[in-house]
């Protein structure tokens, strides 16, 4: 019982290291902020920040948007009128 206890806690803390390698190296990404995009925000998924970037376009407010995607994470760039 014990082992599996410690097997499931070296699990949740493997991938809880992968995610915030993912989103720290998603956050450091420059490409889109050099080609005057603003950052919004994180997404917990490429389908959040997707559907997030369209209802930006959708209400108007950007001309565009851009996601930078990582396993288990996303970044949600939008290009302002």
């Amino acid at each position: 019982m014990d082992y599996t206890i410690m097997a499931m806690r070296n699990a949740v803390s493997t991938l809880a290291l992968a995610g915030l390698l993912a989103g720290g190296a998603l956050l450091t990404a420059p490409a889109a902020q050099a080609s005057g995009y603003t950052y919004i925000g994180m997404y917990p998924s490429a389908a959040a920040c997707e559907s997030a970037g369209k209802a930006y376009v959708t209400s108007g407010q950007a001309v565009t948007y851009f996601c930078d995607t990582a396993p288990n994470t996303a970044r949600l760039s939008v290009l302002f009128y």
